[in-house]
């Protein structure tokens, strides 16, 4: 069970269970299957800058339904 993006590894792929639209208001559909390379954060905002093979995922603490996906990021994958 992956409980937050720091216990990604690069290469692990993720499957999307519940869909959500991320900070920048980019749909992640629920089934999507991600391949992990990297994040970045941005302490001011509590941002994660998540970077996939498949694209790029922007979280943040801030935001209501981003937070929600960090805070609860095994209900969400």
């Amino acid at each position: 069970m992956i409980t937050h993006i720091s216990n990604l590894t690069e290469g692990q792929k993720i499957k999307v269970i519940k869909g959500f639209k991320d900070f920048d208001r980019k749909e992640i559909k629920a089934g999507s299957i991600w391949t992990f390379r990297s994040y970045s954060y941005f302490i001011y905002d509590g941002g994660y800058t998540v970077s996939f093979n498949e694209g790029v995922m922007r979280l943040a603490e801030i935001d209501h339904e981003t937070d929600n996906v960090l805070s609860n990021f095994n209900e969400s994958f």
